[in-house]
């Protein structure tokens, strides 16, 4: 009892701080886990509201909107694309937040520094031969010529935070040692204290549980929205253990944005609390999480056995027990059957070479590779012996991922297969996906949709460009998936320029996807969960009023709702 009133009292203090006005405070939730150890954006793993693609503080050229399909300005108000590049024109207006400009050598410097360190965007320079000015305010990003990729590079121009060269440049010179860097030095760098950035925020304060951000009142893009300043003064993060805090505190009204799944929201309505839509499936599908396969250890190493696993999971359980009816049916394969992507499903395809639980074909599958089962119905290996257990794993208190791994686990039990459920920390999970010391993780794909997918989707779990070594960092390809057809099909996508031509080519990768299962997909999700309160702000963009796309007021273009929101009187 005493824990309970101490969970409530907490979330409770989070929110309800008079420095802080109700009217002017906008309280979001689930894009950070961990106490604040770093804004650097050149870390693995920065907070918030430096990971990911979140739009506050640092800015990217362009950015990608969801609903229209389509790139929009931010730092550069414009782009053109040839065969050989794409050139960005930067808007003239942009500066930073101690009033210099934005310039050229700013964006030429930030991808710079991702040729010379290791950092995730550090293999763009595979598809880039050079990044440079052209003396009209315009940057050229030449592909190289023997391994053009217009999709990654539109999706490094759409991903990548400008960082102001003055800053950063001392840094990485100091870390320089010989003819390398010192990445350990880089990032020892906490940029905690007023970092000099060129977003509508800036870090005002940050403790265990909140990380606050405070509006600059003369940001440069206001002129964009009319002179307008955005609607929030404050934007604070609170920071809960686990999915069941954030709900509550969503429940009560201490979070005004969430990106935490929360079940059944249909019964939230009395709360002030709804998504993107007011109808089934409620939020706007975009994604797929999958069941990460490590391909360097039996019995994965079997395609057979990996194909039995596809066949022997109850996905009709898993959408409806581990995420609320909240997407449509999974089809096989690696391509949204919905959206944008609708174009390049072929659903002959799917039934043909795909799966769907059938527990007698994963065990057909599994005879006619060799398997047999003892007495007590477990399976054994084509040598007799038992199929040892296997371990799936995701973050503790990921309560959505956590019921879909307790339905698998009875999945594979039906056909005599041991599973573990394996809920651990967030680092460690990460850290084990980056390393390769995993038997099946569960991990969602590309969790935002850009120019580049599905492309990037198929990249990320069969590309074999980036393919490091068990024990290396790896930030795609996690299970070390190798198939050749598969890689010369990712190198040809992105040159091809006709639609029946690329119909075909994703027509064909997905077969050998369905035929190899790199992944195993579980379920399709959201981009991200969005769902907001409208017990302190209305005017949220939504389905029937899609101003702006579901994402979070601080995701990519869907930042410009925060001009748009009004504080309820």
């Amino acid at each position: 009892m005493f824990v309970a009133c101490e969970d409530e009292s907490s979330e409770k203090n989070v929110a309800d701080n008079s420095e802080y006005p109700r009217s002017e405070t906008l309280y979001i939730g689930g894009f950070d886990w961990a106490p604040p150890s770093t804004f650097n954006p050149l870390d693995y793993d920065p907070n918030f509201p430096i990971d990911g693609n979140v739009r506050l503080m640092y800015e990217t050229l362009v950015t990608y909107n969801q609903i229209t399909d389509k790139l929009e300005p931010m730092l550069a108000d414009s782009f053109t694309k040839t065969d050989s590049s794409i050139t960005v024109h930067l808007d003239e207006k942009a500066k930073w937040n101690n009033g210099t400009p934005v310039t050229v050598e700013d964006v030429i410097f930030t991808f710079h520094v991702d040729s010379i360190l290791p950092t995730p965007r550090h293999g763009n320079w595979q598809y880039l031969s050079s990044v440079k000015a052209d003396g009209n305010n315009n940057i050229v990003f030449n592909f190289a010529s023997n391994n053009r990729n217009p999709l990654i590079i539109l999706n490094a121009i759409a991903e990548t935070s400008i960082l102001p060269k003055a800053v950063f440049e001392p840094i990485i010179a100091a870390a320089r040692d010989g003819q390398t860097y010192n990445f350990a030095k880089v990032v020892e760098f906490k940029n905690d204290s007023m970092p000099v950035v060129s977003g509508p925020y800036n870090l005002k304060a940050f403790s265990p549980d909140k990380i606050v951000l405070e509006r600059n009142d003369n940001y440069w893009g206001n002129a964009n929205h009319g002179g307008k300043q955005p609607a929030p003064k404050y934007i604070i993060h609170s920071l809960y253990n686990g999915n069941n805090h954030f709900n509550s505190a969503m429940t009560k009204g201490y979070l005004d944005v969430s990106s935490i799944f929360l079940p059944q929201i249909w019964n939230k309505a009395k709360d002030g609390i709804r998504a993107w839509s007011r109808e089934e499936p409620y939020h706007l599908p975009g994604s797929i999480t999958t069941l990460i396969i490590n391909q360097q250890v039996e019995p994965f190493t079997d395609p057979a056995f990996r194909r039995a696993l596809a066949h022997s999971v109850n996905f009709e359980k898993i959408k409806s027990r581990a995420n609320s009816n909240y997407t449509p049916a999974i089809q096989a394969g690696f391509i949204l059957p919905f959206g944008p992507e609708a174009r390049f499903f072929n659903k002959e395809d799917a039934d043909k070479y795909g799966y769907t639980y059938n527990t007698e074909k994963a065990k057909e599958i599994l005879t006619e590779a060799g398997y047999t089962w003892n007495a007590e119905g477990k399976l054994l290996d084509k040598q007799g012996k038992p199929v040892r257990p296997i371990s799936i794993e995701c973050p503790q208190g990921w309560t959505d991922w956590e019921d879909a791994i307790k339905v698998i686990v009875e999945s594979f039990g039906e056909v005599g297969i041991t599973a573990e459920q394996n809920f651990v920390d967030y680092s460690e999970w990460d850290k084990n996906l980056r390393h390769c010391t995993f038997d099946l993780a569960m991990k969602t794909q590309t969790a935002e949709l850009s120019a580049a997918t599905p492309w990037t989707r198929f990249d990320q779990v069969m590309g074999s460009v980036a393919l490091k070594p068990v024990g290396e960092d790896a930030f795609s390809n996690q299970g070390r998936f190798k198939n050749d057809d598969a890689n010369l099909l990712l190198a040809k996508i992105p040159t091809i320029t006709s639609e029946e031509e690329l119909t075909n080519a994703y027509r064909e990768l997905n077969k050998i996807f369905m035929e190899t299962i790199p992944v195993l997909p579980v379920m399709y999700r959201p981009t991200q969960y969005y769902q907001f309160s409208t017990k302190h702000w209305t005017n949220f963009p939504t389905e029937e009023n899609p101003y702006a796309p579901p994402q979070h007021l601080i995701v990519a273009a869907g930042v410009k709702a925060l001009w748009e929101i009004q504080p309820v009187k």
